[in-house]
């Protein structure tokens, strides 16, 4: 089974990074992370430029993505247009992560490309159990795949 080791995070609220961090380390401790305030900085990062996150350069693509829309000059939407037009990165899955479930949103998100789209929890349980059903959901594909 393919494990999940490499994660990035793209959201401008430092505390809502600080609560993803600290349920993933809970949950997988050994996964290496990338956290990025802006679009901007992450599909720098992406395209391999230097990169300027909180955590060490991952060696690889991550895993995985987990994404807010609302963010700076670049939202969400635009970072995943950007990121499946590009024939080397299109393959990372991305999770969206939003404050808002409007069925507009919603069907945005996966219109560009979303994998899967969370209402950002309002509570630390929340951050948890959304962490948690993230991680166990990666591991049932990621074993099915590898049959």
């Amino acid at each position: 089974m393919r494990q999940l080791t490499r994660l990035m995070i793209i959201d401008d609220e430092l505390h809502d990074i600080g609560f993803m961090l600290q349920f993933f380390e809970e949950r997988i401790p050994d996964c290496a992370f990338e956290t990025f305030s802006s679009a901007e900085e992450a599909l720098s990062r992406l395209h391999f430029a230097e990169a300027r996150g909180d955590n060490p350069h991952l060696p690889e693509d991550p895993d995985i993505i987990i994404l807010d829309l609302k963010l700076g000059a670049m939202d969400g939407f635009d970072f995943l247009k950007s990121l499946r037009r590009d024939e080397h990165m299109r393959h990372i899955p991305v999770i969206v992560i939003s404050g808002t479930d409007s069925p507009r949103a919603v069907d945005r998100a996966y219109e560009f490309g979303a994998n899967a789209m969370f209402r950002k929890p309002a509570s630390l349980d929340g951050y948890r159990g959304m962490i948690w059903a993230i991680v166990d959901y990666w591991q049932r594909t990621a074993r099915h795949a590898a049959a």
